[in-house]
């Protein structure tokens, strides 16, 4: 029995990108899982039950706490002998490499979800950029979430290349198509529709993510409020609890929210429903690893406007499945989104080959395969 531990900074990121690999790993008869993660109650409430949680003291953003959760984790890592860690987020991933070197943790997994000092400049860029660098060189591999990232990572000297690989074609877990059922795209558009009173002949455009300046959600709010000024038959859905409300443009919100064209859902168990009423997925992200939100609205045939940053340019093949625009430009991603308003065709057709691209590569359980013998390789088997 091989023992696995996965660690995140909270529980969110485990249940959203681990917890069905988490399942898969363990009906193989062949690893035994533990989780480290912050001490939260929804983890004692939903982790499976086949898991060993290590609940310990971890924060996310910049924390005088690090000191104590490096011991934590150390502390864990020494006593449960793990064959193989593997960690993500930055400061999970920053922690526990340097706790895992310190207890001689044999496998030393580094899954690169993402760099935190993409777009930064200056003394913010310095410093984040060699936090990332110790905790690549703390690591024995890294995985990379996206060819783009694993390419800016090399010419960035953070690793070289036989010390990393993209798993499969990237994403962190793939899609679980039986959630993402496009069987029942009209049933969930319907119900949808009717709960918010949005008509069946308005063009509705979907947002997915934590509502912060750096998911481009001012960008999106300026471009679309500039087009309802022209278009009376376009909506906005806008999934996702705010996460820093000082960074958000509050006017822009006010104006939102009084136009009667922008649902602020707040977060949602079952996003896939309101994919399926949706015309159009927009991800103007200033960075990503990957954009997993983007594959799985694509999973239920929407074309997606993102931004040209690595990461989210992975997740659509431009002009086939969706269309790209220029990072932190309204302008850009207000053009892209005219253009979907126009042409129902074009949109249609984007939909159409966006679902068939999901589906032949990035379907969860083939990504799982992969990253299982991947993790078998690793350590040796």
């Amino acid at each position: 029995m091989k023992r696995i531990c996965f660690v995140t900074t909270i529980y969110m990121t485990y249940k959203s990108f681990l917890k069905n690999l988490s399942i898969y790993l363990h009906d193989t008869g062949e690893y035994d899982i533990s989780l480290i993660c912050a001490d939260e109650q929804e983890a004692h409430e939903d982790v499976p039950d086949f898991v060993h949680y290590f609940p310990v003291k971890m924060e996310r953003g910049v924390s005088l706490s690090m000191f104590e959760s490096i011991k934590q984790i150390q502390v864990v890592l020494e006593k449960e002998k793990f064959d193989i860690v593997q960690y993500s987020t930055p400061n999970a991933a920053f922690y526990t490499s340097i706790a895992a070197k310190k207890a001689k943790v044999p496998v030393r997994l580094y899954c690169q979800w993402g760099i935190r000092y993409m777009g930064f400049e200056g003394w913010k860029r310095t410093l984040f950029k060699k936090l990332e660098k110790i905790t690549c060189d703390n690591s024995t591999f890294i995985e990379v979430e996206s060819d783009n990232v694993r390419e800016f990572s090399l010419k960035e000297k953070l690793y070289t290349a036989d010390r990393s690989c993209v798993i499969w074609n990237g994403s962190a877990s793939g899609v679980d198509l039986s959630k993402f059922d496009i069987s029942k795209k009209e049933q969930w558009n319907n119900e949808i529709r009717k709960k918010y009173d949005i008509s069946e002949n308005d063009i509705v455009f979907s947002f997915a993510a934590r509502l912060t300046a750096d998911k481009g959600i001012n960008e999106l709010l300026e471009a679309f409020t500039n087009l309802v000024e022209k278009y009376d038959n376009i909506k906005l859905l806008v999934m996702g609890g705010m996460d820093d409300s000082g960074s958000i443009n509050n006017e822009l919100v006010k104006i939102a929210k009084n136009s009667g064209k922008v649902i602020f859902t707040g977060s949602v168990p079952d996003v896939e429903r309101y994919y399926a009423a949706s015309d159009v997925f927009v991800a103007p992200s200033y960075r990503e690893g990957f954009g997993l939100v983007v594959i799985e609205a694509e999973s239920m045939a929407l074309p997606a406007i993102v931004s040209n940053v690595p990461g989210q340019i992975d997740a659509i093949v431009p002009n086939e499945t969706g269309l790209d625009c220029v990072v932190k430009s309204a302008l850009s991603l207000q053009k892209q989104m005219e253009k979907l308003i126009l042409d129902t065709e074009l949109r249609k057709r984007l939909g159409a080959n966006a679902q068939k691209f999901v589906e032949y590569n990035f379907e969860q359980k083939k990504l799982f395969e992969y990253l299982k013998k991947h993790k078998d390789e690793l350590i040796g088997e």
